[in-house]
């Protein structure tokens, strides 16, 4: 018996220390109640920001004013940011019949980083056309006996000109000379 009473009495305190801490563990109310003046004022506060974030006149409106002018306000800055969407498009020659605001923004942008890839691969080009032009340059620079360091390609095409009316002068007046000698032995000599 003296264990039943003593079970009892661990039980007993066992539940009361629950209880206990469930009831701690338990947020109070903190629900505020409003009176429907203070609802009707809140909404009205509510709607005169949005109103006045979007640059209408909030005086002497009421909240159904406000809901319609705000919502008016913002179909017209729908239609204006579909516009410059629809400009946009239309300057990068993207489809838009059937396409949302976002996704024609999407496929300007990507029209847009197809155009800056094709002019990047375009610089890339003309700079391999560049590099391949200069080696020739620099082979051709050698085989006139021009150095080609610290020159620009320019600056090298004039010095094998150079070289070349140099060596076609040697040529016509080692030519004159053969001729002048030519006439020279046919001479008879008195």
């Amino acid at each position: 018996m003296k264990k039943f009473v003593s079970s009892i009495a661990m039980a007993a305190l066992l539940f009361s220390g629950v209880s206990v801490v469930s009831a701690q563990d338990k947020p109070a109310d903190t629900t505020v109640t409003y009176s429907k003046e203070e609802k009707a004022q809140h909404r009205l506060e509510k709607w005169q920001a949005l109103a006045t974030k979007l640059g209408i006149a909030v005086e002497g409106k009421t909240v159904e004013e406000l809901k319609t002018a705000v919502e008016a306000a913002k179909a017209a800055k729908k239609a204006e940011n579909q516009e410059k969407w629809a400009e946009k498009a239309a300057k990068w020659s993207v489809e838009t019949a059937g396409k949302t605001t976002k996704e024609v923004k999407a496929a300007v942008q990507e029209a847009k980083a197809a155009k800056q890839a094709e002019k990047a691969a375009k610089k890339a080009a003309k700079e391999a056309k560049k590099q391949e032009q200069l080696a020739k340059l620099t082979e051709k620079a050698a085989k006139w006996g021009v150095d080609p360091a610290d020159k620009t390609a320019k600056q090298i095409k004039e010095e094998i000109a150079a070289k070349k009316a140099e060596k076609k002068a040697e040529k016509a007046a080692e030519k004159a000379q053969k001729k002048a000698q030519k006439k020279a032995d046919k001479k008879p000599q008195a």
